[in-house]
């Protein structure tokens, strides 16, 4: 063998060893046939076209796509349309997916078909159900699933994000087994025993599993509401945390991805030995909340930790162009000044009140959109007191 072809071959693996991984982002879409592109309106058809073109573009960055949830309109009560509605999603995200990378589907409280904070799964029939060109809560992902046993009837499950690649593992919560519903709507059959049986199983799933980087998704993230409120059943938080101090040595790092707010968030919780993990919140496609609409693209470097993520959000109501910013490390970032080797490292630097500083600035916590009023994140920036 040549001295050229050793070099060349050792030159592609060290990039291959070095290179970063990228997911992408999404949640929040809320589409409904009548909504328009307005503010303070979920996703219409127009919207929903220039947010999958956009999913589109973006793609060709990821290596994996991520989506939180709450795919039809916002919707106290049933609606008949649900289901149409759901389809449609599922099919513009499948074929938005161009470059085949494999897409993961996380529940939010507004998708099941049985109404808003219902089980997933009810006589046979769920948001999956609707995932007609999907291979259940995933497309793309031959190979990849580690534990789908509870992916049907509870919308939970764990997977590799990659082929060959077992440095990261992606777990799935549905956490609308854990949260507390808004009072006008009926009770959720049997709460205690879902969520107990999930949070059961997360356990397994830490146990037996072993990765550099552990991402843990979910559409409502544990923590306060900003007006004090909390969004888990505090039973269920406990349960959580009791998890994760017990089986976070057998990850480098541990991630939380969330939405459900709409908003830019990060939320913080420190274990028991004083390892610190995150949460990053995806904000939402719809304006429901007079947010600007966003994805979010994170990047996780060579070591298999997050590094930074790019929020690409718009302000034009019709259309969706290159407006971004970053986490850290850039002249236009919500941490302009730190330039450490991965986000965690940074906020470990910052006090919370430096955080939720830095989030007020520039109106990064409603995407740059002035018609948010300040949410409190110095209420919910800590999960627990620690």
């Amino acid at each position: 063998m040549s001295i050229l072809r050793v070099v060349l071959l050792a030159f592609c693996f060290t990039s291959l060893a070095y290179s970063s991984t990228n997911a992408l982002l999404i949640s929040d879409i809320h589409y409904g046939v009548n909504n328009t592109s307005a503010d303070g309106q979920d996703t219409g058809n127009e919207f929903l076209e220039i947010s999958l073109n956009k999913l589109t573009e973006l793609s060709k960055k990821a290596d994996f796509i991520l989506n939180l949830g709450d795919l039809p309109t916002h919707s106290l009560f049933l609606s008949p349309q649900k289901e149409e509605y759901e389809q449609k999603v599922f099919r513009g995200l499948f074929l938005a997916d161009q470059g085949a990378k494999p897409m993961f589907y996380i529940p939010g409280n507004n998708d099941s078909l049985s109404g808003n904070y219902q089980p997933f799964e009810v006589d046979g029939k769920s948001p999956l159900t609707n995932a007609l060109d999907w291979d259940g809560a995933c497309v793309h992902c031959e190979g990849l699933v580690i534990d789908k046993s509870h992916m049907y009837d509870g919308g939970y499950y764990s997977s590799y994000v990659t082929p060959k690649n077992k440095n990261i593992i992606l777990i799935a919560l549905n956490t609308v087994q854990m949260a507390k519903r808004p009072i006008v709507l009926p009770k959720y059959p049997n709460q205690e025993r879902d969520a107990m049986t999930q949070l059961f199983w997360l356990e397994h799933q830490l146990k037996t599993n072993h990765a550099k980087q552990l991402i843990i998704a979910m559409h409502i993230p544990p923590g306060l509401v900003f007006n004090g409120k909390h969004f888990w059943h505090e039973m269920y938080v406990k349960r959580f945390l009791d998890v994760l101090n017990k089986h976070h040595h057998s990850y480098d790092q541990i991630t939380l991805l969330v939405s459900h707010t709409h908003m830019e968030e990060f939320r913080k919780i420190r274990l028991n030995d004083g390892t610190t993990i995150y949460a990053y919140s995806v904000p939402s496609v719809s304006r429901a909340h007079h947010n600007n609409p966003a994805l979010k693209v994170l990047e996780i470097n060579d070591q298999y930790k997050v590094k930074d993520f790019t929020t690409y959000y718009t302000t034009d109501n019709h259309s969706w162009s290159n407006e971004q910013y970053h986490a850290l490390g850039h002249s236009e970032s919500i941490f302009p000044a730190c330039h450490k080797e991965h986000l965690a490292e940074c906020l470990d630097q910052l006090s919370p009140e430096q955080v939720c500083s830095s989030l007020e600035h520039d109106l990064y916590y409603s995407v740059k959109s002035p018609r948010v009023a300040y949410q409190g994140c110095i209420n919910t920036f800590q999960v627990n007191a620690k």
